[in-house]
């Protein structure tokens, strides 16, 4: 029995925002009593987003079961955020608040995501992964795939860590993420792949549909990390004012030009995937979980402990105000499940015979 329903995740960048689709999908696991890993064929995050991909597709060893929950993945935020983006004035002074040098270093980042994935390689993700990142090197565009890892006529695999920390290489944040080439292509410097794909949307769609047969059902979650509320004209990531940028000239487009990119990215990629993803026999194949901070900063590396506390309580408004969304997606994904589960037992009572 063929299976004909897919499910395909992507979540957004963002940086310590990651802690609202972190809790999000804590509630859809928690709802389904399944981990993402088995409720979804095709799991896609750009920057935070992609770490937290790749931290829920990594196996616990030989189990084959994740070796974190959503719950797990949440304390990156709320244990680990200061010292991922730490508050050093001193930094911020010789670094010019990330004018003239990265706003922080990029060890402590690395020694977690070290922690964190250890020695697991890309090609052992429990499902289809698409990471993006950008290659300066390229330049262009730079995705992370299973397939790829597990393609035995190339070298492409690599070590998870490294694949958090291409993605999540912001430019004026961290440094690029080096590389060693794979194939006698030369080496790779890698930057954050926000810069084109912060909402990764389209690129996990485009890869299920290369993955599978036409005519499928395939049903898509996109999950954001909050937009700025029209309440916070000038702060960092917020609304800018025509009279506040009609003359602004390099120096100050330095600044906000990375949250320009970022917001219209995932705008854009909204957009175009409810095109894609029209409704079928009246029913959404389309879920969109995103909404404005109430309550905390769009700044992505306010990681302040009253900011994380804002964080977690917009999330909480989220879950309240999309409760029926959240519903629907659960229902989706139970009807994929369903499907997923009667192929699989089809193949073992044909494999037995």
């Amino acid at each position: 029995m063929a299976r004909t329903k897919f499910s395909v995740l992507a979540i957004d960048g963002g940086g310590i925002r990651g802690a609202i689709p972190a809790r999000v999908l804590q509630e859809i696991e928690t709802k389904m009593g399944r981990p993402v890993s088995e409720l979804f064929d095709v799991v896609s995050g750009t920057s935070t987003g992609g770490i937290i991909a790749l931290g829920l597709t990594k196996p616990d060893g030989a189990s084959r079961k994740p070796a974190f929950a959503a719950s797990d993945l949440l304390t990156l935020y709320t244990e680990d955020g200061g010292k991922i983006f730490p508050d050093s004035l001193g930094r911020k002074i010789l670094s010019l608040d990330g004018l003239a040098d990265d706003r922080y270093p990029v060890g402590p980042l690395e020694a977690l995501l070290k922690e964190r994935f250890g020695d697991t390689k890309l090609s052992e993700a429990l499902t289809e992964l698409v990471i993006p990142s950008y290659d300066l090197s390229g330049p262009g565009p730079f995705f992370f795939k299973r397939t790829y890892a597990r393609d035995q006529t190339h070298t492409w695999d690599v070590d998870m860590w490294r694949v958090a920390r291409a993605t999540s290489a912001a430019p004026t944040y961290f440094e690029p993420a080096e590389l060693p080439e794979f194939e006698q292509e030369g080496d790779h410097a890698l930057v954050d792949g926000g810069v084109f794909a912060n909402n990764p949307g389209v690129s996990a769609y485009a890869e299920a549909l290369s993955l599978y047969p036409a005519g499928v059902e395939i049903q898509m979650v996109s999950v954001g990390t909050g937009q700025a509320p029209a309440r916070e004209p000038g702060q960092s990531g917020g609304p800018i004012s025509y009279k506040e940028a009609q003359h602004w000239g390099l120096a100050k487009w330095a600044r906000p030009l990375l949250h320009v990119v970022l917001d219209g990215v995932a705008k854009t990629v909204d957009y175009e995937l409810q095109q894609l993803c029209q409704q079928a026999n009246g029913q959404p194949r389309y879920y969109r979980l995103e909404s404005t901070l109430p309550t905390a900063s769009a700044a992505m590396d306010d990681a302040k402990p009253e900011n994380i506390k804002r964080l977690l309580a917009d999330a909480e408004t989220l879950l309240e105000t999309q409760a029926a969304t959240v519903e629907q997606i659960c229902t989706a994904l139970a009807d994929v499940a369903a499907d997923r589960d009667a192929s699989g037992a089809a193949l073992a009572a044909t494999t037995a015979t």
